[in-house]
Parts: C-alpha cells; structure tokens; sequence
C-alpha cells in the first residue's frame, strides 16, 4: 500500500482532521468497536480482515488493527510555508534524521508546541512512513511539512526571508538555551545522534545553543532535545506577554 496510516491514535487524528483524505479502512475489528462505528457513521468503506493481512498491508505489525489507506498528502513548497508565516513564527529543520521512530517523535513535539513547519530532504533522512505517522500519534497529518532537495539553500532562502537559525549542538563555542533570547522569526536546526548538525548547515547558523545537562550523562536523545528546544522558544514568549 503506497499510503497508509496506522495505530489507533493516528487513525482517530485523522478522522478528525481529515477524514477527507481516507479512502479505505482495514481492520481486525467489528462494527461494535467504537473507532470503527465512527468511520462507518462517516460512510467510510470499512474491511474487516486478519491481522496477517494487516501487517501485509502496511509492512508491520505495530498497526493495532487498523490500517487506513490515505490519498497522498500534499507537502508544501518552501515559498508556501514563507508566505503563511505568522510574526512570530519557528520553523524546524530536520538534518540526517534516519531513525523513523525519532523523527516521528519530534513531529509530534512540533505539534504539540505549535510549530509552524517541519522541513525535511528527500535524501538526507527519514521520509514520512507508517511507523513515523504511528510515532507522531497522527501529527505527520496535521502539521505543515516541506520536503526539499537542499537544505543549505532552504536555511539561506529562510535568512533572507527575515528568519534568524538556530543550530542546536554540543561544542564548546555553543551559548546555553536558558541565556538566549530567541528571535520572532526562528529557524531550529536538529541534527542525528552522533553526527550532529552537518558542518555545512552549521557554519550558515546564526546562533549555536546547547542544553545544558545536570547529570552524568552530557546528552539527550534527539526528540528529547527537540521538545526542551520548543517549549523554551514558546516560554520564552509566553513571559513577555
């Protein structure tokens, strides 16, 4: 299946938000199970079949017993997000993220901070799979994404458009997130484990910060990082108002 959604919390997200955009249901269940009497209600074409099947249908078996078939998102171009951007915006980056499970939980921190566009390259890093959208418990169908070919040319266009970026790492020339003060237009780099920011993304940052760790261990997992960085731009705010 070339599109699909999975789990029962994505499945509810999109019912939700887009029910438009479902096409089929497959499911291990009943009509008396409650999700499916809501998809039934919505007239959507419900298929009860075996798990097997379900985990034919979407190459896994984390599916829950649901497995929704989707028409094709559409992604955003960059020009789109720039043009709907709010006085106060973030945008985040996501550079070399391959970990499906990783990057689901950072676009679900994205939308639960308010974040006003996820970008991600077609070559370097996770795309939009069944097991991100599972992990974002259903944000990969909500909030605004952009894929794009180069992500150095995607942050300079970002700069020239009024956006101030934020690399986020580990070095000793980074400031600390708590003594920043973060721009009304702000770009967040994120970077693998390990790797980081690539040096080339990094060099076209304006601003490097790091989180700084109490305890014995000296960094947090990548998702984890992301929801410290968000919710400090969204406090940060907050307190002025």
């Amino acid at each position: 299946m070339d599109r699909c959604v999975i789990g029962k919390n994505c499945v509810q997200e999109l019912l939700n938000h887009a029910p438009y955009r479902i096409v089929s249901v497959f499911t291990a269940f009943g009509s008396d199970d409650p999700l499916i009497k809501r998809l039934l209600e919505e007239k959507k074409p419900v298929y009860e079949v075996s798990r097997k099947k379900l985990d034919d249908l979407c190459s896994s078996t984390s599916h829950q017993g649901y497995v929704v078939e989707t028409t094709k998102r559409e992604t955003l171009s960059l020009q789109d997000l720039i043009d709907s951007s709010k006085p106060q915006s973030l945008i985040v980056v996501l550079d070399s993220i391959f970990d499906p499970q990783n990057v689901g939980a950072i676009l679900r921190a994205c939308e639960c901070f308010g974040v006003d566009g996820v970008i991600y390259s077609k070559n370097k890093g996770c795309r939009i799979t069944p097991t991100v959208t599972k992990t974002s418990v259903g944000a990969t169908e909500i909030i605004p994404l952009v894929e794009v070919s180069n992500l150095t040319t995607t942050v300079e266009k970002l700069q020239k458009n009024g956006y101030w970026v934020i690399s986020s790492q580990i070095s000793s020339t980074a400031s600390s997130l708590y003594d920043f003060t973060f721009p009304n237009k702000t770009v967040l780099i994120l970077g693998s484990e390990g790797v980081g920011v690539q040096q080339i993304l990094s060099r076209k940052a304006d601003f490097h910060l790091y989180i700084p760790m109490l305890g014995k261990i000296d960094s947090l997992n990548v998702s984890q990082a992301a929801a410290v960085f968000l919710h400090q731009f969204q406090y940060s705010f907050s307190k002025q108002t």
